[in-house]
C-alpha cells in the first residue's frame, strides 16, 4: 500500500471517528431547537471554525494559495464546487430531518449508510472509477452487518424511507464531487465557502434565525461540540482522504462510524452492546476489511 493510500485510510478512519463523536452532542442539542434551526446553528458554528482554519492556512502558506486563486478559472472551480456542495449540504440535512421525524433510529441509520451505494454508482458514472467485485462484496457485507446491529428493523413509512435515501444520495454526491475536484481545490477554502453559502441560504427560510438565536446557551454549547466533530473536522478529514482513496473506498470506511459510536457509548456511558450488535460489528469489520485486503494484496503482487 502506497504512503498516499495509507494516509487516505487513516484520514477516513479519523473522519468516521469524528462522525461518531458528533452524534452525542448533536442528540443533546436537538432537545433545545427544531431540526431547521438546529441545522442552521450547526452550519453557522462550523463555518466560523472553518474560517479560522482558512485564515491560518493562508498565513502558513504566505498567501500562495490565495495568489493561485486569482486566476479566473481557479476562482470558478472553487466557487462552483462550494456552491454545489452547499446545495447538497442543505438537501442532505433537510431530507435527514424529514426522515428522522418519520422513521425509527435503527432503520434511519441503516438507510443513511446506503450512501456507499450511491457513491459507488455515481463514482462509476462521473469519475469512471470501476466497481470491483471486492468493493461490491465488501459494501454489501458491511451493510448487512449494520442491519444485524440494528435488528429488528421496522419500516413504518415509505415516505420516510424515501427522505432518508434522498439524504444518503445528497451526502454521497458530496463525496464524488470532492473526489473529482480534489486536485484543483484547497479543501479548507472550499469547505469554508460551502458552509457559509449553506448558512446564507438557510437564513432565508422563515423563522430560522429567530428559532436558532432563541435557543439559549445550552443549545450553542452542544452545537459547538457537534459542529467541531461533524461538518468541520469530520468533513475536512473526508475531503483530504479523497486525495489517496477512491470515493467508494472512503465511503466504505465511513461505515465504521456506527461501530465507533457503540464503542464510545460503552467506554463513556457503560452501554454494553447486545449480542446482535457485537455480531453485526464483526460482520461490518469483515466487509470493510475485504476490499482493503484485496487492494493491498494486488499492490504487493504488482511491486514484486
Amino acid at each position: 500500500m502506497s504512503a498516499e493510500r495509507r494516509r487516505g485510510v487513516g484520514l477516513s478512519l479519523a473522519g468516521a471517528l469524528c462522525s461518531a463523536l458528533y452524534l452525542f452532542p448533536y442528540k443533546e442539542a436537538a432537545k433545545y431547537a427544531p431540526a431547521q434551526a438546529l441545522a442552521f446553528a450547526l452550519l453557522l458554528v462550523a463555518a466560523s471554525f472553518s474560517s479560522l482554519l482558512s485564515l491560518w492556512e493562508r498565513r502558513r502558506t504566505g498567501g500562495s494559495f490565495a495568489a493561485a486563486e486569482r486566476s479566473a478559472p481557479e476562482r470558478r472551480v472553487m466557487w462552483r464546487t462550494a456552491l454545489l456542495l452547499s446545495l447538497a449540504t442543505i438537501t442532505g440535512n433537510f431530507c435527514g430531518a424529514e426522515a428522522v421525524a418519520r422513521l425509527e433510529p435503527a432503520i434511519n441509520s441503516v438507510l443513511l449508510r446506503t450512501e456507499v451505494v450511491f457513491v459507488g454508482v455515481l463514482g462509476a458514472l462521473l469519475l469512471h472509477e470501476p466497481i470491483t467485485p471486492a468493493l461490491a462484496l465488501g459494501a454489501g457485507t458491511a451493510l448487512f452487518g449494520l442491519t444485524v446491529m440494528n435488528w429488528p428493523l421496522s419500516l413504518q413509512s415509505l415516505s420516510g424511507a424515501a427522505w432518508c435515501l434522498g439524504a444518503a444520495a445528497s451526502f454521497g454526491s458530496m463525496q464524488v464531487l470532492t473526489r473529482r475536484e480534489i486536485g484543483r481545490i484547497s479543501p479548507a477554502s472550499v469547505n469554508t465557502r460551502r458552509l457559509w453559502l449553506a448558512v446564507g441560504l438557510m437564513a432565508l427560510l422563515p423563522g430560522t434565525l429567530q428559532s436558532a438565536f432563541s435557543g439559549g446557551r445550552e443549545l450553542w454549547l452542544y452545537v459547538a461540540a457537534a459542529a467541531l466533530f461533524g461538518p468541520f473536522a469530520g468533513r475536512l478529514l473526508i475531503m483530504f482522504s479523497l486525495r489517496g482513496l477512491r470515493a467508494a473506498e472512503s465511503a466504505l470506511l465511513l461505515l465504521l462510524a456506527p461501530l465507533f459510536a457503540f464503542l464510545l457509548g460503552y467506554v463513556g456511558w457503560g452501554r454494553v452492546p447486545s449480542a446482535l450488535q457485537t455480531l453485526g460489528s464483526a460482520i461490518m469489520l469483515l466487509g470493510i476489511a475485504l476490499p482493503l485486503w484485496v487492494g493491498a494484496l494486488r499492490s504487493r503482487q504488482l511491486t514484486s
